[in-house]
């Protein structure tokens, strides 16, 4: 096989042979020209697009970015991809998890301080992180851990581009690609009045949202040989067959941590990989993989048998009332409260729907 198709790969009947992963020629559908990008690589349509918009902010480094997205699913390559391939910046990559800084001294270590200004300051003050990006890009993952106050000037700087350090009087000005990136619903926090309205409107002027790893699934069988590659130099290993049906698990998995769960799984395959191949017991959540590819089989009929289901429910007890109720409470979901559509799609007269289960007749 001289170039990589996942067809082929999954449509091998399991274990009657063994994959060579030296025959496989991956083809990113982006490449990097950074050095610093080298242990990345993209095999998403979804994020080749993502990263080719953001290509047309190289122009506006004055605007912020705003990166959203479930935790592992590359946010902090997007930022390492706006630093070293966009802006092409020669001043400094400078990442900071907002969740990782006690609150207390959040503002101090973001803005910094002149010498003497707070019990405990350091006798020669400190620069702070948005001094230490001068000329580069500041990265602050996780931005709605911050509290109101920081949340408050974090919005003057943003709209001024200015600030003052903690007990200072000289006026500081910024000088660097400022991105944000969040695991958490923003719009709802705003909703909620747990983070600035004008501050998120000020972040969003440009968004990247970028989609789960189960939702870029054409990704995770390159990215497995990639990253087999990449760790067979790191650990001096020479794996260099794997099995088809370890593939056809790692593909059909749920992956709830994203790339940062796959490469990390990887990672410990490799650690202790003896010899030359990857086979199916060599696998340490076997269980779990083996469920997930169970389900994915099934798939193409799109509706598993009713007697699957059935057997399914009976392996250990459970509340019947609240399991249909749970049924006919998606289904009004499904159809935006529509009772009539409901109770059709259920098979329901419409007393029934009202009377057994206690809806409301608004009709």
């Amino acid at each position: 096989m001289n170039t990589f198709d996942l067809s082929y790969i999954l449509n091998i009947e399991d274990n009657k042979e063994l994959i060579d992963l030296n025959e496989i020629h991956l083809k990113p559908l982006y490449h990097f020209k950074s050095s610093k990008m080298k242990n990345y690589a993209v095999f998403s349509k979804k994020i080749k697009s993502i990263l080719d918009h953001l290509k047309k902010m190289k122009a506006s480094s004055s605007i912020p970015l705003l990166i959203v997205g479930d935790t592992g699913v590359g946010k902090e390559m997007i930022a390492e991809f706006m630093h070293y391939e966009v802006d092409q910046s020669d001043g400094p990559y400078v990442a900071i998890n907002c969740s990782n800084i006690n609150k207390e001294l959040f503002e101090s270590e973001l803005f910094g301080y002149v010498k003497g200004a707070f019990t405990g300051a350091h006798p020669k003050g400190w620069e702070g992180y948005i001094k230490q990006s001068q000329n580069g890009t500041l990265f602050l993952d996780e931005i709605s851990e911050i509290n109101a106050d920081i949340q408050s000037k974090l919005l003057r700087v943003l709209e001024t581009g200015e600030y003052f350090k903690i007990g200072g009087q000289t006026k500081q000005t910024v000088q660097s690609r400022l991105i944000f990136a969040t695991n958490k619903k923003m719009e709802k926090m705003v909703e909620q009045g747990e983070f600035r309205e004008d501050l998120y409107y000020r972040l969003n002027i440009v968004k990247a949202d970028i989609p789960p790893l189960v939702k870029r699934k054409e990704e995770i069988i390159p990215l497995v040989i990639f990253f087999i590659q990449e760790l067979n130099q790191k650990f001096n290993k020479s794996v260099q067959y794997i099995e088809p049906l370890v593939l056809k698990l790692l593909y059909s998995y749920n992956w709830p941590g994203n790339i940062r769960e796959l490469k990390n799984f990887i990672t410990q395959l490799m650690i202790f990989a003896d010899g030359e191949s990857i086979k199916y017991e060599h696998l340490q959540k076997k269980d779990e993989l083996d469920r997930y590819y169970t389900q994915m089989q099934k798939l193409p009929d799109q509706q598993s048998n009713q007697e699957d289901i059935i057997q399914t429910l009976l392996e250990k007890p459970f509340d019947l009332e609240s399991f249909t109720m749970k049924i006919v409470k998606k289904a009004l979901e499904k159809f935006e409260g529509n009772k009539s559509k409901t109770a059709k799609f259920l098979g329901l007269k419409r007393e029934q729907l009202y009377n057994r289960y206690k809806l409301k007749n608004d009709s």
